[in-house]
């Protein structure tokens, strides 16, 4: 079965670009590479991250999220470009998630990669 699946930043704050950016990425795809996910596409989004998995159901979902936000979160927060007063959260609570038709994987996958573009097309 196929996931789309997004979770935001703490506060919706727009963290998500630059030097940032790149440290989350690097971060999230080491993160995906040590559980060995299926992830399939990733993309950020200045306060948001969307990924399509391929998983066995929402509770294997559940789990993949719990571990990637936090992991992330504990490396991302514990770099110096992060240290900034008592931060202690980097991503919001929830998530959210959408059971993916196989016929509908590449349109997602699509909306997905296009992330970056729509957030230069609003700034």
């Amino acid at each position: 079965m196929y996931y789309h699946i997004w979770f935001v930043t703490k506060y919706r704050k727009a963290t998500l670009y630059g030097k940032t950016d790149k440290i989350v990425n690097n971060i999230l795809t080491e993160c995906i590479s040590r559980h060995r996910y299926n992830v399939l596409e990733m993309e950020t989004n200045k306060d948001h991250i969307h990924m399509l998995v391929e998983a066995t159901d929402r509770k294997e979902v559940a789990g993949m999220v719990r571990i990637l936000k936090a992991v992330s979160a504990k490396e991302i927060l514990g770099t110096p470009h992060f240290r900034v007063g008592n931060r202690r959260h980097f991503w919001g609570r929830r998530y959210g998630c959408k059971e993916v038709e196989e016929k509908d994987v590449e349109t997602i996958r699509k909306y997905i990669l296009n992330q970056k573009n729509t957030t230069l097309e609003n700034m």
